[in-house]
């Protein structure tokens, strides 16, 4: 089988952080990783009515993808970024089109505002069986005003490559911990759970028997052992359901593991993506690689 190569890169506050990989077998090969760093916030240049420095973020992400062999971009956002939501659907094999206007009407409905106001990104994750034989598929989606929208897309269109795909970082966060939670399919753990810390705010991902089942996020970085129970007990599961736990992000508590050793019947781990790859684990410090989930988790095929 020819080699494919894919590039995901993040957007987090005043960082542009970037990789590409190729897949060899049941791991990856490391084309290009890093980050860059900029003096203003990306985001909020992002969000501005007025953005003075679109051009050198697009700039910046021409040069460090030079040369890049994957044709695809997928391009993680944090969950603050824009309105997030769980829809459950049905029919499973709902067309596209339909399935777009559908999360459309419901996130205008959400917002108040009008649809052509909202883009939207939505990818499918947990299959709910239902009763009666019936079916029902969960999505995880993103909802971004036009503007910032119009303004991520100029960025974009500086990148060396013929398509781009918006993601939230969680779903780079699912991808991960789905290879990384040590099972096959059908002996997946009943319940794991990837927790990303960051300064603002702390992403939840949950997978159930290797599945994305859901992701969250509080607008806190305090009291994660907190939010983590609050959110098993709101889904009706528990603690000791959980079988494989992860940190990932930029500001992990020094305690939190200490915490969550005491709510878990496992270890957490961190959740480092240099185990996916060829890369030499020595290379990258585990509490540094963590930083790089989302780009990383974005482009895994």
């Amino acid at each position: 089988m020819e080699a494919r190569a894919r590039a995901g890169i993040e957007l987090h506050d005043a960082v542009l952080r970037y990789a590409e990989l190729e897949r060899r077998g049941n791991r990856y090969h490391l084309l290009r990783l890093g980050s860059c760093d900029f003096d203003f916030n990306v985001l909020s240049e992002l969000r501005a009515a007025s953005p003075r420095y679109l051009d050198v973020v697009g700039e910046a992400l021409r040069d460090v993808l030079a040369g890049l062999s994957a044709d695809e971009l997928d391009v993680a956002l944090h969950p603050p970024q824009g309105m997030v939501a769980f829809a459950s659907l049905q029919p499973v094999t709902i067309e596209a089109e339909a399935l777009r206007h559908r999360l459309l009407a419901e996130a205008s409905w959400i917002t108040g505002q009008p649809p052509e106001a909202l883009h939207l990104h939505a990818e499918p994750g947990f299959r709910q069986t239902l009763p009666e034989e019936a079916s029902a598929c969960w999505y995880q989606v993103l909802v971004l005003p036009h503007p910032m929208q119009q303004h991520l897309e100029r960025v974009l269109q500086q990148a060396p490559c013929n398509q781009y795909r918006i993601r939230l970082s969680t779903a780079g966060a699912a991808e991960m911990l789905q290879r990384l939670s040590g099972a096959e399919p059908d002996a997946a753990p009943e319940v794991a759970l990837a927790i990303g810390c960051y300064e603002a705010y702390t992403e939840f991902t949950l997978c159930r028997r290797g599945a994305w089942y859901l992701s969250h996020f509080t607008r806190s970085s305090e009291d994660v052992a907190y939010f983590c129970m609050a959110l098993l007990h709101r889904l009706g599961l528990s603690a000791a359901m959980v079988e494989h736990l992860a940190l990932y992000g930029t500001h992990l508590p020094i305690s939190l593991r200490e915490e969550l050793k005491l709510l878990f019947p496992v270890e957490p781990l961190l959740l480092n993506p240099v185990a996916l790859t060829t890369l030499d684990p020595e290379v990258l410090n585990p509490t540094e690689a963590v930083a790089y989930v989302p780009c990383i988790g974005v482009a895994l095929t």
